[in-house]
């Protein structure tokens, strides 16, 4: 019945409803297809872009735990080089054994007083003082304190003091010292040790 109705519309009001017909689809279609098309397009996008961000952290986090694995793997060797400069917790005897020899060859007399380790904050290994009381010769002991340096354990000088030797006081400048060096000097060494 309806579409016997059209049929009897004249011509301008079949253009006028073929118009509006065809208004009625186009609107359809942006409304029903098109819009939410857009929508969905712009939501994947912003999708898209929050997945590329996403993936562009992973990969640095990757490069970064590359970059550290890589300096892991270097520094790996030197790490028992660091962990011979400690001293052994079981080995006090051969440490304070060697600072007697050292004394010994530089011809040195020489009071130890090594404090127990004790655990410093959030490390592996602990830390103990110790302190020196040399006397000999000037020389001897420049040469005392180079060889401390070279031993295999790290020793951490805190401080040094050096004063003439008991029964040899300062002298006056007319008394001035020999050239040689030979006074004897009372030297104090205050130092941190390591132990593991």
């Amino acid at each position: 019945m309806l579409l016997g109705k059209y049929l009897k519309f004249n011509l301008k009001n079949k253009i006028a409803a073929s118009g509006g017909g065809f208004l009625l689809v186009i609107f359809c279609l942006l409304y029903f297809i098109i819009i939410p098309t857009i929508t969905d397009i712009k939501n994947m996008s912003g999708e898209i872009e929050e997945q590329r961000i996403d993936l562009e952290k992973k990969y640095i986090k990757g490069q970064s735990l590359k970059k550290l694995s890589d300096n892991l793997k270097s520094i790996e060797p030197k790490l028992d080089l660091l962990n011979q400069l400690f001293i052994n917790k079981n080995r006090e005897l051969e440490f304070i054994t060697t600072l007697e020899n050292q004394a010994g060859l530089n011809r040195l007399n020489q009071k130890i007083n090594l404090n127990p380790p004790q655990a410093a904050d959030n490390q592996d290994f602990q830390k103990a003082d110790l302190q020196l009381l040399l006397t000999g010769k000037f020389s001897r002991l420049l040469k005392y304190l180079q060889d401390l340096e070279s031993l295999g354990y790290y020793t951490n000088i805190k401080s040094l003091e050096l004063s003439p030797a008991r029964g040899q006081e300062a002298v006056s400048d007319e008394e001035a010292a020999p050239p040689d060096g030979s006074i004897n000097i009372n030297m104090f060494i205050n130092a941190d040790t390591y132990w593991k």
